[in-house]
């Protein structure tokens, strides 16, 4: 039921969303466990990890689901971003 929700909302604009959905941003240093938090706010491993201080991350990404994959929890939406200081230099091209 939440899908259908979200697709209504998303189509009346981001106040609608945001009004109806939990949203988490995660933000920070490359390397600081961003994508590892937003896999387990989810419940699923649906964010690629790295498991050095490498970046990973090279887009903004977001998912959809219940609170930690928990059938009839609230449906929130993670939002994992690359990382600040991103070991690849790309930093000036992911805050444009």
């Amino acid at each position: 039921m939440w899908k259908k929700d979200f697709l209504t909302a998303a189509s009346a604009g981001r106040e609608a969303l945001s009004k109806k959905f939990k949203i988490v941003a995660l933000i920070g240093q490359t390397g600081s466990g961003k994508s590892a938090t937003a896999n387990s706010i989810c419940g699923q491993q649906e964010f690629k990890e790295s498991y050095s201080t490498d970046s990973e991350t090279d887009s903004v990404t977001a998912l959809l689901a219940t609170w930690q994959g928990v059938k009839g929890e609230e449906p929130v939406i993670a939002i994992d971003t690359p990382g600040l200081g991103d070991s690849k230099g790309r930093d000036t091209g992911h805050i444009a």
